[in-house]
């Protein structure tokens, strides 16, 4: 069944927050290192895929982690890998 971007990406962040600040946390160095590194926002039924699909994205599932550890070095590498390849946010 397909995601669409049926609610605001401040919606879905602050439904994140509350479930997890790791999970809100991770997700937001993750969007601004796409918004860096491709020029564009990630849209919300993009993350929701990355969050949801398989184990998750591998980028976006590493800073979430990093998040959680509170550990910058390791979510500036992540944000490094980042691709703007549409399957890296399937």
């Amino acid at each position: 069944m397909p995601i669409n971007d049926d609610m605001p990406l401040a919606d879905y962040l602050a439904l994140l927050a509350q479930i997890s600040p790791a999970a809100h946390g991770g997700a937001q160095a993750y969007l601004q290192a796409f918004q860096q590194r491709c020029g564009r926002p990630v849209r919300t039924a993009e993350l929701r895929r990355a969050m949801a699909d398989g184990d998750g994205e591998p980028v976006l599932m590493g800073m979430i982690r990093a998040s959680h550890l509170r550990d910058s070095n390791a979510l500036n590498q992540l944000g490094q890998r980042v691709t703007c390849d549409r399957r890296s946010v399937r």
